[in-house]
């Protein structure tokens, strides 16, 4: 058996990588505690990982998508079969426009900013004549403002 030197450091051999195990039990359970337990370390570490390795952080979100499908797999067959709850939930997370009571259209969208818009032109119109800017430099301010309003206005309504 050969010696070591006394500046020698003694060898550690590389620890297993634990991301693989992390991933596979998060894709099955969406729980990071539980997969770090898994992968026996703190879920501390994994965090760590997640923001300092763009390729695990990668592989963390497909692993969430994942389990976040199964999820919902399931939550359809229990909806068909026996929750009237769960049916309602995912008929508003997939046609908002028909089942969600806050929803709100494009194009009601759209309106508001279009009123918002003006009420800030009038504003800017009010806040030059208070400032006693001139006629011309305000009539360029409500020029500019309006070309920006029909801008707007043109745009594509969904």
């Amino acid at each position: 058996m050969a010696e070591r030197s006394a500046h020698s450091a003694p060898k550690r051999r590389p620890k297993p990588d634990w991301a693989p195990r992390f991933l596979e039990v998060f894709r099955a359970t969406c729980n990071v505690r539980l997969s770090a337990d898994a992968a026996g370390i703190d879920r501390d570490t994994a965090y760590w990982r997640r923001q300092r390795d763009p390729t695990f952080a990668a592989r963390w979100a497909q692993a969430e998508q994942d389990a976040i499908d199964v999820l919902e797999a399931e939550a359809r067959r229990r909806a068909l079969s026996v929750s009237d709850t769960l049916l309602i939930f995912l008929l508003k997370a997939h046609r908002p426009a028909l089942y969600r009571e806050r929803y709100q259209r494009e194009d009601e969208t759209t309106d508001l900013l279009l009123m918002q818009a003006a009420t800030v032109a009038r504003a800017v119109d009010m806040a030059l004549f208070t400032l006693g800017m001139d006629d011309a430099t305000r009539d360029l301010a409500r020029r500019a403002i309006g070309q920006q309003l029909r801008v707007l206005d043109a745009e594509p309504r969904g």
